[in-house]
């Protein structure tokens, strides 16, 4: 039990006890409400002697209270008392009593705070706190009033008001630095309506058959649109509100109504229909950003220059902080898809400021693109292909059916397809965002990936944006995902994290295979994503005998390997590197019955690749043959068994030949060493508990079935792209 409600309850039995009178407690919210009459001659004197004879209960000792507002109502008065502290003014510290006409007490609302001790002289003054937070608000000259008191931490602070043409504002500014803590708009907002494109014509209708033609309409594309409403605007008749502020280049020139209603079609030549699609698509995005929970990414106006230059591209500028999109081909911001990607690269710049070096120029493109994808499909229910990007304005210049001008569902592997061009390399990070987003839920993916941005410096690599998702879910849902983020991003490729190998030694027989990846003229293909699985029903583990690898290696590809070998389980986790030149090559133990060899290749030299002659099967070595224990001097011969009885334990196991050891040859990767293990791994510990690991019936049981598994063919390869 908290402690306010075990001081409400305090309340309870003080009134039940001692009054005896009607009275109805509400704990939660701190509300007593009964009938008090109490012998005064005024209101205000009612209620102090109401509030004076029950202080303790109420928690009011040593509370001074200030009568700052008195208001009627058809109850009764309402006095609502201002709490101070060391002669400031307690922050949205308050009690309020109804009093009625009889001047009984009716209710009391008892909104006070504690506050444990005075806080530190202030030493900022009130003009430069003025100062402050007019330059937090960018403008030179307003009207200005301040207020010091303490805030609900118990630091000093003064609470700034501005009224500007821009708006009405209070600003926090720390008494003891003059640092702005918070700017909070106190402008309340109306509702308009709009017709707009949700989140454009080909995605919600599915004809491929639309073109730009200059700007004009049709009376499909006109049926296309959808009225929509317009939250949060600031009633000035413009297209700008709590979040958005979405005007076209000329702004003299921007769309204006009295009534709040923005009906315009996309042949409008002032651009009032993208400036309508601007504001709603934009303020939807950070009302879902809100409802995730998040009250600080990008919470500010968002400005939003539309139509603002002849080329068919978009951007967001990080120095101005503002969006600008491009009329070129299909006016851009007639897409939501282009709206929401360029709004994402702003989002980031607001969570990581300066973002954008390492591998964070691939994110950023990516981010944008899964924001996109994942929002437009969350909002938009009408989406017929939610993987396709922007297929409105990529009629301009796709080729494909549907046009699209990126997908989120790459299989392109990191780092052998990577290009350098931000946009390409962006498609991998989208790619497996995307995916995991499918396996973990919406809410939870948008709210890992958003979070996550906060851990990130301003030069990250993928691996390192992989390591903060794993984190964050670890932070906000106790790692309940981790699993499956691991091993979406390993089989991206953005991460290659290792995972540990079995603690299986033992060599229990040995199968020939032939397991190769595809080849022409003896060479790979370029660009080759091939998987190569082989099953050994039953096994605990396995190992790998590669009789010869043969990869492409360069200094300029990440850790010297153009071209690599990975060997994972069924599962997807990721065990070992390999590349270069080498023979006779035994991998290291994967768990389980399953191990799947992936080839991936850049898109220049090709090679041999690889060819794997055996399996290992892996398991716990036999029980120790303590023989038979010789019988007591006068005990004669043993019994012979029954019949029916079972051979001893040494006639189940298999021929020494078929469980002869194979030397444990460890190959050095890509990751590090013959031994690599996930960082903070000691050397001979694994994280996994031993398989099968038990003596007596499990290990004869176990023996039985690899005895049968020598008897029949084992599942040798089989080929197919992830």
């Amino acid at each position: 039990m908290g402690p306010r409600i075990a001081s409400m309850l305090a309340v309870t039995v003080v009134l039940g006890a001692c009054e005896g009178e009607p009275q109805r407690l509400d704990a939660a919210a701190r509300l007593v409400h009964g009938d008090f009459p109490e012998p005064a001659a005024s209101a205000e004197e009612a209620a102090r002697r109401f509030l004076g004879r029950r202080s303790t209960p109420f928690q009011l000792d040593g509370v001074d209270l200030v009568l700052e507002q008195t208001r009627r109502g058809r109850a009764g008065t309402y006095l609502r008392f201002g709490q101070r502290a060391s002669g400031m003014v307690v922050f949205d510290g308050q009690v309020i009593v109804l009093v009625d006409a009889g001047l009984h007490v009716r209710a009391a609302n008892l909104a006070h705070r504690r506050v444990a001790a005075p806080p530190p002289a202030r030493v900022v003054g009130e003009s430069e706190a003025a100062r402050a937070a007019l330059a937090a608000l960018g403008v030179d000259t307003a009207d200005v009033t301040s207020t010091l008191g303490i805030e609900r931490d118990g630091t000093a602070a003064y609470r700034v008001r501005v009224a500007e043409p821009g708006g009405a504002w209070e600003i926090v500014v720390d008494a003891a630095g003059g640092a702005v803590r918070a700017v909070r708009d106190l402008r309340w907002y109306a509702d308009g309506m709009g017709l707009v494109f949700d989140p454009n014509p080909v995605a919600s209708t599915g004809n491929f058959s639309f073109r730009d033609n200059n700007d004009a309409t049709t009376p499909a594309l006109d049926a296309a649109r959808f009225a929509r409403v317009l939250p949060r605007l600031d009633g000035s008749g413009f297209l700008r509100g709590q979040w958005v502020d979405s005007r076209p280049k000329t702004v003299n020139r921007r769309a204006v109504s009295a009534s709040l209603t923005f009906n315009y079609d996309r042949s409008d030549p002032d651009g009032h229909f993208e400036e309508t699609m601007a504001y709603f698509h934009i303020d939807r995005a950070q009302a879902r950003i809100q409802a995730l929970g998040f009250t600080d990414v990008n919470n500010r106006v968002q400005i939003a220059n539309v139509n603002d230059f002849n080329r068919d591209n978009s951007f967001y500028n990080p120095i101005d902080k503002e969006l600008s999109f491009g009329i070129g081909g299909v006016d851009d911001a007639e897409d939501a898809d282009v709206i929401l990607h360029e709004y994402g690269h702003s989002i980031q710049d607001n969570q990581v400021p300066g973002f954008g070096g390492g591998d964070e120029g691939a994110m950023g493109e990516g981010f944008g693109d899964y924001f996109a994808a994942s929002f437009n499909a969350t909002l938009s229910p009408q989406v017929t292909d939610p993987l396709c990007l922007a297929e409105w304005d990529s009629t301009s210049y796709s080729t494909s059916i549907p046009p699209c001008l990126r997908r989120v569902d790459s299989t392109k592997h990191y780092p052998e397809m990577a290009t350098g061009e931000v946009h390409d390399d962006g498609e991998m990070w989208s790619a497996a965002l995307y995916r995991a987003r499918g396996l973990v839920g919406v809410d939870a993916m948008d709210t890992l990936v958003l979070e996550s941005h906060f851990l990130l410096s301003t030069g990250q690599t993928f691996e390192a944006a992989t390591a903060a998702i794993l984190a964050t879910d670890d932070t906000l849902f106790g790692g309940a995902h981790r699993t499956t983020l691991r091993r979406t991003f390993v089989w991206q490729g953005l991460s290659r994290a290792l995972s540990p190998p079995s603690s299986f030694t033992q060599v229990l027989f040995s199968e020939p295979v032939t397991i190769e990846n595809s080849r022409t003229g003896g060479q790979y293909a370029n660009h080759l994503d091939e998987v190569r699985t082989h099953t050994s029903p039953g096994a605990a583990a396995l190992r790998v005998h590669f009789v010869r690898i043969d990869t492409e290696l360069a200094a300029s590809c990440l850790q010297g390997a153009c071209d690599n070998i990975y060997l994972y389980d069924r599962n997807g986790d990721l065990y070992q590197i390999l590349n270069g030149a080498q023979m006779d090559v035994t991998s290291l133990a994967i768990p389980g019955d399953q191990v799947q060899i992936r080839l991936v290749t850049d898109a220049t030299v090709t090679g041999f690749g690889y060819q794997i002659d055996r399996v290992d099967i892996l398991g716990p070595p036999p029980a120790p043959d303590a023989g038979t224990p010789p019988p007591p001097p006068d005990a004669g011969p043993p019994d012979a068994p029954p019949p029916d009885a079972p051979p001893p334990p040494d006639a189940l196991s298999p021929p020494p030949d078929a469980r002869a050891p194979v030397a444990d040859a460890r190959v050095a990767d890509a990751s590090g060493g013959p031994d690599a293990r996930p960082a903070g791994e000691a050397a001979g510990c694994s994280c996994r508990a031993a398989a099968s690991g038990g003596t007596g019936s499990a290990w004869l049981a176990g023996v039985v079935a690899l005895a049968l598994l020598r008897r029949r063919r084992s599942i040798n390869s089989r080929s197919g792209n992830r």
